[in-house]
């Protein structure tokens, strides 16, 4: 059996705490997996600590729990689950019993097919809102533009340990953990699966707090925003420089009026001078947030020694 760490963030779910629990029994019951299960409350404002804590019992595999003092967010809660797994291959999922852990089986086979190191279950039908669902699709349309495989990201992830390296060397805040993922992982691919209605309550994410999110992925946790500042400062400046000569040409072989052509080529040639040193500046600092962000880190999927 191979190890595996199964990382769930838990916020306000008493009501379904039991039932999830139960559901994990039956992939542990399968026996093809050794589990081991990294609860994260993400300061949870119900009784969902003492619920869990009650419902200890009822697992039949090794818990480990953790509580974190407020609420940081269901990417910075996983990550901190990351920070603490130990096992070969590691897992997540959401606790609202909308993703079955028994299909994890059919995500660690594809990964086996595909030689892969990060496995997304992707949904043939999801049961979020209309709202929701076109948030999502439009936001990895944006995304996609970095040449990552956003289109594949869901919740419900199977990766081998050197896809978590990122979250080993700091525990702080993380606003988009797929980020990291993907770029830990040189094979990335998908299997489908099945996505159920949510039983339980609401989703903790209202229209705002979607909104807030993509936003903060946006301009928070993507390069994208500088890389098209960069673009079109170049891009400007080569438009400005042509229409500039265009003048010029216009002033030599044509009739126009004395200071017109000075007047326009001063100000295309000075704008498109700053134009350009805006697209340099905005790639320098694209590459200072690449660094920051670890995202230029080399990754040591294995060494061996004789």
């Amino acid at each position: 059996m191979k190890d595996l760490d199964l990382v769930i963030p838990v916020y306000n779910s008493t009501a379904s705490i039991k039932q999830l629990i139960s559901s994990i029994n039956q992939l542990a019951q399968s026996a093809y997996f050794n589990l081991h299960v990294i609860f994260v409350n993400d300061g949870s404002q119900d009784k969902t600590h003492e619920t869990l804590l009650d419902s200890l019992g009822i697992a039949n595999f090794k818990i480990t729990y953790i509580r974190l003092a407020k609420n940081y967010g269901q990417h910075s809660a996983t990550a901190t689950g990351f920070f603490h797994s130990k096992a070969e291959f590691i897992a997540t999922m959401d606790d609202d019993l909308q993703h079955n852990p028994i299909e994890l089986i059919q995500l660690h086979k594809k990964m086996l097919e595909e030689n892969a190191d990060l496995v997304y279950g992707t949904f043939e039908e999801k049961k979020h809102s209309f709202f929701r669902n076109s948030g999502t699709k439009i936001l990895q349309l944006i995304l996609g533009s970095e040449s990552k495989k956003y289109k594949l990201v869901t919740s419900f992830r199977l990766m081998k340990k050197e896809a978590v390296v990122a979250f080993k060397s700091k525990q702080s805040k993380f606003h988009f953990i797929d980020d990291y993922l993907i770029h830990s992982s040189s094979i990335v691919c998908s299997n489908k699966v099945s996505h159920h209605s949510r039983l339980f309550g609401k989703s903790g994410y209202s229209g705002v707090s979607l909104f807030s999110l993509a936003y903060t992925i946006l301009f928070l946790h993507s390069s994208l925003p500088l890389k098209f500042i960069s673009r079109l400062g170049v891009f400007l400046s080569i438009a400005f420089f042509a229409i500039g000569c265009y003048y010029i040409f216009q002033k030599l072989f044509y009739d126009v009026a004395i200071g017109f052509t000075s007047l326009i080529v001063a100000i295309f040639f000075s704008t498109g001078l700053i134009m350009f040193s805006l697209g340099v500046i905005g790639e320098y600092i694209r590459q200072i947030w690449v660094s920051n962000q670890e995202l230029d880190k080399v990754i040591v999927a294995e060494i061996c020694k004789n």
